[in-house]
């Protein structure tokens, strides 16, 4: 019992030291047979997320937890659109999944059934385009930043709605740290520019 203990003691360092998230590979590297993670998990301690991907449970639950998950299931992908929207609050609409880009070379990974991932396939460029890598809980999450995520939202207001579109852009030219600038440079790179111009000749 006490070699059983010592195992998931050492399980549990491992999942601190990668910030609550392992792979299994993770642990055949640190010498440890996975039936351990398997008796974890059917103990509660930990929560498989997909094959290979557990996350060490904890009750004090934050809804940054689901970003995390997200970001490990996909880690090629970028959140984008109305999960953007959301993180950056310059949106009222609470989305019922989230938003993700991936290259459109790239397969499509094998996701679980929650949480809800809805994928959107980019241009190598666009794909590369404003990506903003967040800090969240030691884990590095990557979202477009504001300026990707309106032309994002205006390539794509058929989509995720012209209210929804309207709405952001409206907060964005509100905000003090709004650049313009750069706004218009990623217009030209997804292919909106004139659209683009016609919003903020209304807004503006």
């Amino acid at each position: 019992m006490k070699t059983k203990n010592q195992k998931f003691q050492k399980i549990k360092k491992i999942f601190k030291e990668n910030n609550g998230y392992v792979h299994t590979q993770d642990i055949i590297e640190a010498g440890i047979h996975t039936s351990y993670l398997y008796q974890m998990e059917e103990k509660g301690i930990i929560n498989k997320i997909k094959r290979g991907l557990y996350q060490y449970q904890d009750n004090n639950f934050m809804p940054e937890d689901e970003l995390i998950q997200v970001s490990k299931i996909v880690p090629k992908g970028v959140f984008c659109l109305l999960s953007c929207l959301s993180y950056y609050e310059i949106t009222t609409v609470e989305a019922w999944e989230y938003y993700i880009a991936i290259e459109r070379t790239q397969h499509k990974p094998k996701v679980p059934d929650y949480p809800p991932i809805n994928f959107f396939y980019f241009s190598k460029k666009s794909y590369e385009t404003g990506v903003n890598k967040v800090n969240i809980n030691g884990n590095e999450i990557k979202m477009y930043d504001l300026e990707k995520t309106i032309c994002d939202c205006v390539r794509y207001r058929n989509k995720i709605g012209q209210d929804v579109v309207k709405e952001a852009l409206n907060d964005y030219v509100k905000k003090k740290e709004k650049d313009i600038g750069k706004l218009l440079e990623y217009a030209k790179i997804t292919g909106i520019p004139n659209l683009m111009n016609k919003y903020l000749e209304v807004l503006v």
